[in-house]
């Protein structure tokens, strides 16, 4: 099976922007690069003294959400990755505990 990674995007007037992320032989390597993308912004989006809860709304207001669909065509859930869940878990990582 082959699994595919799309980021969406929600625009400012209620529209949604759709990429191909790409095509992957495992749902490991899928959800590695759906890791990725979230990473990638929480990256760039990180100012310095900025706080978890501020990094995190961020990424949920314009950050891209990663969803992998199986190659039959459906939506598939990917077992133990949870995008939200996962970028929560970076911002506070990345932020640190007193929110540096």
């Amino acid at each position: 099976m082959k699994y595919f990674v799309q980021g969406i995007t929600r625009l400012d007037d209620a529209r949604t922007s759709v990429r191909q992320v790409g095509e992957f032989a495992t749902q490991d390597e899928a959800i590695a690069a759906s890791k990725r993308m979230i990473d990638d912004f929480l990256v760039r989006e990180h100012k310095p003294g900025m706080n978890a809860a501020l990094l995190y709304g961020r990424y949920q207001r314009f950050g891209e959400s990663p969803f992998i669909f199986g190659d039959a065509g459906h939506t598939m859930d990917a077992r133990g990755f949870n995008h939200l869940q996962y970028a929560k878990t970076r911002c506070d990582e990345i932020c640190g505990p007193a929110g540096k």
